[in-house]
């Protein structure tokens, strides 16, 4: 083996490994929603690799450091603080709010930028935990006026039902569209509890029944929604399920098969033919993932968050002027909620959402 002379040697070594500009990913990696956790992955990854093929950010390439919240309190502290660790520069993800809000605070005091493209609890941003604390989901509370109006469609004399899993989630969802409806002169022919997790919800699918309802509108997780939705079609009940994003998710049609389809889901609705976007969502396809809002939207964090890169304040920086990204513009507001969020109306077919307004 040939050795270097002690002087070439001595060079090798005092020259610096290239640095990494590392961006942490959060998220539920695992569990009942691994779905939104691999979107949220697809998206970064993409984005980080489109970045690389530019450059990278400030001449350095990007590195992802992914780790699973559970979607779970004390593990999203714990998973905030192993990503502060190990020295990142930006943090995209995190899903639930129970998992981002206390996570959020450790990224204020570490004085990390934070974007979730996934929380939409009115709190998350309400709170205000800190300048450098981002959503560009929209918010849950404007979700409930995209189903309301679904049901106005139909005229106040619709026989509706609302139910809930009780869950703050699904309680919230239906409230909101209740007190929407009465106010407009609806009168609703059922409010209805059900207890979550049951392999059955036979009971509840009796009284929707009985009360002859032609529209239910469900607060509650996919599992839930499914059996619901299965039940109801097993007994004949040809009423529209209407509800909100938690059963946008694929899993959803995978469980309820034939009795998924004709139900109606409130969903955050991209722009349609944004720049890059068709092939932000091949790229997401090619690593296995599916190229839903979630994932486009993570995409369009790294893109929100490479474009502060060198700005002093990078809170101001992203208030100043609209972003181009994949999902359409991004304009942040004082809270650092986007101003062009919404949600749309979509159906399943077939296994596929496709678009009603």
């Amino acid at each position: 083996m040939r050795l270097l002379p002690a002087l070439a040697l001595a060079a090798v070594l005092a020259v610096p490994a290239r640095a990494e500009v590392l961006i942490g990913v959060a998220g539920p990696m695992s569990g009942a929603f691994a779905g939104i956790g691999a979107e949220i992955q697809a998206g970064v990854e993409t984005a980080v690799a489109a970045l690389n093929a530019h450059g990278g950010l400030d001449g350095e390439p990007v590195a992802v450091v992914t780790v699973d919240d559970k979607c779970d309190a004390e593990t999203g502290t714990a998973v905030a603080n192993q990503l502060i660790g190990r020295g990142v520069r930006y943090v995209v993800g995190h899903a639930c709010a129970a998992a981002a809000i206390p996570a959020a605070k450790a990224y204020a005091a570490a004085g990390l930028p934070f974007v979730t493209p996934a929380v939409t609890n009115p709190r998350f941003t309400d709170e205000r935990i800190g300048p450098l604390v981002f959503r560009l989901a929209p918010r849950s509370d404007a979700q409930p006026k995209a189903i309301l109006r679904a049901l106005l469609a139909e005229g106040p004399d619709v026989r509706v039902a609302f139910v809930s899993d009780g869950s703050v989630y699904g309680r919230g969802l239906i409230d909101a569209v209740a007190a929407g409806f009465t106010a407009a002169g609806g009168r609703p022919v059922a409010t209805l509890d059900f207890t979550p997790g049951e392999k059955s919800q036979n009971a509840l699918v009796g009284e929707l029944q009985d009360a002859a309802v032609t529209r239910v509108v469900v607060g509650a997780f996919h599992p839930d929604l499914a059996v619901i939705a299965t039940e109801m079609r097993a007994r004949g009940l040809s009423a529209t399920l209407l509800t909100g994003d938690a059963a946008a998710l694929n899993a959803f049609p995978d469980l309820a098969g034939a009795a998924a389809d004709g139900v109606v889901v409130a969903m955050p609705a991209p722009a349609p033919g944004a720049p890059g976007q068709s092939e932000a969502a091949a790229a997401i396809m090619a690593l296995g993932a599916e190229p839903g809002m979630v994932a486009l939207t993570s995409h369009a964090a790294v893109e929100l968050l490479a474009a502060t890169a060198g700005a002093a304040d990078v809170g101001a920086a992203l208030r100043a002027a609209p972003t181009a990204t994949v999902i359409g513009p991004v304009t942040l507001d004082d809270k650092g909620d986007r101003l062009e969020s919404g949600y749309g109306l979509f159906v399943w077919r077939a296994g596929t959402l496709q678009r009603l307004d």
